[in-house]
């Protein structure tokens, strides 16, 4: 099976997530409060429950960085290590390797194939602060008492074991319950370095195969390993009370041991029915090349565990891999059958998940019973109108009794599937902390991040639009607003700086907000740098209020950055922020004051899936516009309307308000009669307030929104199309990139 194909694979990478982002949250929190039991009691469960999971796979590098990720943590915990911030960076980047190596599980359904040399030097600088993992003991007693189960080895198992120097012996019994909380006893026991022998043992007689209980651990498990004894022990240490470990002194191989003629009886007879397993099918037989697999499978583990080595197999063995190679000359000289000519496989793509509350799954489930119902009333109503003779008045009153029971569950049904899609802004939230820690040891600022209302929710799509916009932010924040500590000392200003990332829902809205107590915005500077880079008059720059001067840095192009740096100063910064939140229905605002600090506020439709339109009417034709858009609509006599430069232009409330016709936008021929009064529509785009001239207003409704495909697909001005009652199709206009 393909790791892709693999379901334990594909439940594992989900979780692998939310156990590294668990792990990063943890050793933050660690970092800010170092000797709290709290979190380093959180990180030590996510990270040995990571190992745990991954050594159910075959990824030994993961395992083995997490191994080495953990080891680190028990010298902090222990207190032989101070968890410094250079210890906390070495941890960070180890999760973002194993995070980066789960996005490859996603997409590939391996690890990278430099791996397994990656991991080397990671682990390498992971074991470096520990020093020396302990010399190796201290020679016993040659007379020394060996466990029972070693005595009892053959002595061909015994004999290929390393001689003249000391060795140690490990018998683990993991508890029954062991793989319900993500544990992997083989793989812990293949750890162990240096190991030379490895047996299992079936703790109990095996129950009859109807029986037998595949979740619950039965084995215990016995090796011999070149190791000193305090690594054992300290890749044991969560599992001690399970696991005997003993110390080999020198020379404990001349203990005469114990002949174990039962053991090589049952060897023997494994091997006979291996025989009889080969001689019961032809050459012709479709499995024949796996049953020869098989049994040689099975031979090399016999000799393994009786030590039988190439040049001296006992007869029984001998003739297994005579009869296994006779066989296998019989199947090279029959002709293979004709091979089917083979599909190409399709490229398998990463499935995503989403996680769901079980109460929302069981409402919608009441809901569709409900439908269900409904449309078995629809039936029965068609019956009877069929049946009996209805008047019309009769049968339009059934009718609209049916069409509010059915819109009502309708209703419902819209509302249980949007809340299924409904996400708290915290899954964006959550990766700030490591973003402003990381960025502030770079900068060398103090900084403290605040996160207020992360429990919040909105629609998946729109929680993933935030993500880009927030980072954004939070670095300009970090970089032009938190100033350094001495300028904040010398202002009288406290040496930490704070950002604060906070969401709320208003209405039908979400407000996401990014305050800063930093410098704050220039107002003065702002004007010159706007006038310097020839984004606008120097004359009517000068006019612009401290309030308009701030809007400067929504303009493409314009950034006050000094230097161009890998965090800001490219000068393609705010405009893209604000254009991409305005693409999802969302408007950005700006407040700042010099000195003082500035905020940030987003404020975004809850959900995407179904979207509020106002439509209104252009002559004989309807559009669509998100309602998200607009601030008011008005009637102005057409006198009030003035010529302003080369456009029209009226005052709303002591606010000049520039004034497009949509018609020409469109490119659309003007109604023949001029009204006396225009009705127009005020919307803000593109941080403007300005007013479209349409011909009528008509009903606000909610639809869903589809894109534009196929030739009409990237067609400038409309941002998708819906239904009508009617069938009609309705063009939603796209107006921020209408009225650029």
């Amino acid at each position: 099976m393909s790791g892709l194909a693999n379901p334990l694979l594909q439940q594992f990478i989900p979780e692998a997530r939310d156990l590294l982002e668990q792990a990063g949250r943890a050793l933050l929190a660690l970092e800010r409060q170092p000797g709290a039991a709290a979190p380093m009691n959180e990180l030590f469960r996510a990270m040995h429950t990571l190992k745990g999971t991954s050594g159910l796979f075959d990824m030994a590098p993961f395992t083995r960085l997490v191994h080495a990720a953990e080891d680190l943590l028990g010298a902090a915990q222990a207190g032989r290590l101070a968890l410094t911030p250079a210890l906390a960076d070495l941890l960070l980047d180890t999760l973002d390797q194993l995070g980066l190596w789960v996005d490859a599980l996603a997409t590939t359904g391996a690890l990278p194939a430099d791996a397994a040399v990656a991991v080397e030097a990671r682990a390498g600088r992971l074991r470096a602060p520990l020093g020396p993992q302990g010399a190796a003991p201290a020679e016993a007693a040659p007379d020394a008492a060996l466990p029972g189960w070693l005595e009892a080895l053959p002595q061909e198992a015994r004999a290929a074991l390393p001689r003249g120097r000391p060795l140690v012996a490990l018998r683990y019994t993991p508890d029954e319950h062991c793989f319900f909380r993500g544990e992997d006893p083989l793989g812990l026991v293949r750890q162990v370095p240096g190991l030379c022998l490895l047996r299992l043992v079936p703790l109990a007689p095996w129950p009859p195969l109807d029986q037998l209980d595949p979740f619950r651990s039965t084995l215990a498990y016995l090796a011999v390993a070149d190791a000193p004894v305090a690594t054992v022990e300290e890749l044991f240490r969560y599992v001690r009370d399970q696991a005997e470990i003993v110390a080999l002194p020198v020379g404990w191989d001349a203990v005469a041991p114990v002949a174990d003629t039962g053991a090589a009886e049952t060897l023997r007879a494994v091997l006979a029915a291996q025989r009889r397993l080969i001689e019961a099918g032809g050459a012709e037989d479709p499995i024949a090349d796996g049953r020869m697999a098989a049994a040689r499978m099975v031979l090399s583990r016999v000799a393994a565990q009786a030590g039988w080595t190439d040049a001296a197999l006992p007869e029984d063995a001998a003739g297994l891999l005579g009869a296994i190679a006779g066989f296998e000359a019989r199947l090279d000289a029959t002709p293979p059958p004709a091979p089917e000519a083979a599909l190409p496989e399709a490229p398998r793509a990463a499935p995503t998940t989403l996680r769901v509350e079980q109460a929302k799954i069981d409402t919608l489930m009441n809901l569709i019973g409900e439908l269900v119902v409904a449309k078995n009333a629809l039936a029965w109503l068609a019956r009877r109108a069929e049946q009996e003779s209805l008047s019309v008045r009769e049968l339009a009153r059934e009718i609209k009794d049916r069409q509010a029971l059915v819109s009502r569950i309708a209703e419902a049904m819209q509302g249980a599937v949007m809340a299924v899609r409904m996400l708290p802004v915290e899954q964006v939230f959550q990766r700030f902390p490591r973003l402003v820690r990381d960025i502030a040891r770079r900068l060398d600022k103090q900084v403290e991040l605040v996160l207020e209302g992360g429990e919040t929710e909105a629609d998946k799509t729109i929680v993933e639009a935030l993500a880009d916009p927030l980072v954004h932010m939070v670095r300009n924040s970090l970089d032009h607003g938190i100033e350094m500590p001495a300028e904040r000392i010398a202002a009288g200003k406290p040496e930490l700086g704070t950002i604060r990332l906070s969401a709320m829902a208003e209405n039908e809205h979400v407000v996401i907000r990014v305050e800063d107590d930093g410098r704050g915005l220039d107002p003065a500077r702002l004007r010159a740098r706007v006038a310097e880079k020839g984004l606008m008059e120097p004359a009517r720059a000068a006019t612009l209020t401290d309030e308009e001067a701030c809007q400067l840095i929504f303009l493409p192009g314009f950034s006050t950055a000094a230097e161009v740096s890998d965090l800001s100063g490219r000068g393609v910064g705010m405009d893209v922020v604000r254009s991409t939140i305005e693409r999802v229905g969302g408007r950005l605002t700006l407040a700042s004051r010099k000195g003082e600090g500035t905020r940030f506020e987003i404020i975004l439709p809850l959900s995407m899936a179904v979207t509020r339109l106002m439509t209104i009417a252009c002559g004989e034709r309807l559009f669509g516009v998100p309602m998200g858009l607009v601030a008011e609509t008005v009637r102005v006599p057409r006198e009030r309307l003035r010529r302003v430069g080369d456009r029209e232009a009226f005052v709303l409330r002591e606010r000049l308000v520039p004034v497009l016709r949509l018609a020409r936008l469109l490119d659309l021929p003007d109604a023949e009669a001029m009204p006396d009064e225009e009705a127009i529509l005020v919307v803000q785009v593109n941080g403007q307030r300005l007013g479209l001239v349409v011909g009528a207003f008509r009903e606000v409704m909610e639809a869903i929104v589809r894109p534009l495909d196929g030739v009409l697909a990237g067609l400038p001005g409309f941002g998708g199309t819906t239904l009508l009652g009617d069938g009609r199709v309705l063009l939603v206009l796209d107006l921020p990139e209408l009225m650029r």
